[in-house]
């Protein structure tokens, strides 16, 4: 018994533990964490950077020598110059291998290679910059999504009350119309306020699993029953009115803002880029060097004894033949390979000294382009900082905006709840017509969906504000 109580124990703890693990209440913060980890969109900018990295690394490793290696082996017939004699002969048949290798390093190239290097440092820099705008349009893409499910679970709830209300009122009628108390028109008229409640209450659900499916998108989750979103407690609501200017506000988010750097370090590349076009009018200066050795079958060394033989040299002032010894060997072998890598081995050391003097005006061309590049890149600075003024500027219009549609709201409904719980007491007493009664719910309805998307309004609003502000997501 004992131990079959220990496995029923453990096997409701595992199986609470696997619903645990499958239900997720995502916090705003954990959703900008995922998107940033999980979106598409930033991992491709991650790559740009990453390739803008690997652009550094080489733009530095051109300041190396270049170092090549080589090896051939090749079979030759017929006519050809005989290595051994470097004199051409008919009818021959060899193999040669040659090996060698060969290095080069720049000297001095109009500094092309520097300012290659920064170049492609502020590149870099420019692609972190993007990088990071990249996150921020993520986040803020996400607090909007997120919020919009928090505006949208309320507009529920709020549908669902009124419809219960408005069912409360129906059964009390009902019963009414039953004891003869009142008429069918009027009932069916409150059943038809209902029915339009209800329906507003499929509506209100299908925006607000719409509204979660965007968030899970943006967010890359499964989108499933089991994960949602941690409600706060109480949303801050005691939005404060902004006291900066909108000036103040853009001066201060000008100086961190991605895109206003990312512009200014392409405008430094379009610069560097201009120096590295001049500098293909400079001389040019480089150091080289090389080692090679060959093989062939054509160099052949004598074997065996030589025996010594009188050959005939010439004559004598008397006309007499003269003579000379000569060892003759019996046969003769290829010279070994190491033998004649090491005879034929050789080395090079230069300096080469180059001059540009006409190259299809190509060195003109790239500097018309270049100095075309930097004026561009002014250009694209001074619109990329308009085009943060004007959103700074429609963001501090759209808050102001949405303070004074939020607290227009609020009246509205507070007028309209009170008119609609001093309507709901005389229709009760039989004081009110049905029509005004109806009407009546129907402008508190309203206006209570009316306030609540001007508070998620003006709660999303400010946190873009606070953005600009410099104030984290959360």
């Amino acid at each position: 018994m004992k131990t079959f109580i220990k496995i029923s124990i453990s096997a409701f703890a595992l199986i609470f533990s696997t619903s645990l693990q499958a239900q997720k209440s995502w916090t705003l913060e954990e959703c900008i964490n995922q998107a940033i980890s999980s979106n598409i969109q930033i991992q491709q900018q991650s790559l740009q950077t990453q390739s803008a990295k690997a652009d550094v690394l080489q733009s530095k490793l051109q300041a190396a020598p270049s170092v090549n290696g080589s090896a051939t082996n090749t079979w030759q017939t017929g006519f050809n110059i005989n290595p051994k004699t470097n004199l051409p002969e008919e009818n021959l048949a060899f193999r040669t291998n040659s090996f060698g290798a060969s290095a080069n390093m720049p000297l001095f190239n109009g500094f092309q290679t520097v300012n290659n290097m920064r170049l492609k440092e502020s590149d870099y820099k420019a692609s972190q910059f993007d990088l990071e705008n990249t996150k921020n349009t993520i986040s803020l893409n996400v607090a909007n999504a997120y919020l919009s499910v928090l505006q949208q679970t309320e507009i529920l709830a709020a549908s669902n009350s009124q419809a219960d209300a408005t069912r409360k009122i129906l059964e009390r009628q009902q019963k009414l119309y039953d004891l003869g108390g009142l008429n069918r028109s009027k009932l069916l008229q409150l059943k038809a306020q209902l029915s339009n409640e209800e329906y507003a209450i499929i509506n209100n659900q299908a925006n607000l699993n719409q509204a979660y499916l965007n968030l899970w998108q943006l967010i890359n989750v499964d989108p499933n029953d089991k994960n949602t979103i941690e409600k706060p407690n109480q949303l801050t609501l005691d939005v404060k009115d902004e006291l900066k200017t909108v000036d103040a506000i853009y001066n201060e988010f000008e100086k961190r803002s991605p895109d206003v750097v990312a512009a200014q370090h392409r405008l430094r590349s379009a610069d560097l880029q201009h120096y590295v076009a001049l500098g293909g009018r400079s001389v040019r200066l480089s150091l080289s060097g090389s080692l090679s050795s060959f093989y062939s079958t054509l160099s052949t060394q004598s074997t065996g004894t030589p025996v010594l033989t009188n050959i005939p040299f010439g004559v004598d002032k008397n006309g007499d033949p003269v003579y000379i010894q000569q060892g003759i060997y019996s046969g003769s072998e290829t010279v070994g390979f190491s033998d004649q890598f090491k005879k034929n081995f050789g080395t090079s050391l230069g300096i080469n000294l180059t001059v540009p003097i006409f190259n299809g005006w190509n060195v003109n061309t790239n500097i018309q382009k270049a100095n075309i590049q930097q004026m561009n890149a002014k250009l694209s600075e001074k619109q990329v900082k308009l085009n943060v003024y004007k959103n700074v500027n429609q963001s501090y219009l759209n808050f102001k905006n949405a303070i004074k549609r939020y607290e227009a709201s609020q009246e509205t409904m507070d007028a309209n709840k009170e008119a609609y719980e001093i309507s709901e007491k005389q229709f009760e007493l039989g004081a009110l017509n049905i029509s005004d009664y109806i009407s009546s719910k129907n402008s508190f309805n309203k206006s209570q969906n009316d306030y609540l998307q001007a508070k998620y309004e003006v709660v999303f609003r400010r946190k873009v504000l606070d953005f600009y502000e410099g104030k984290p997501l959360k």
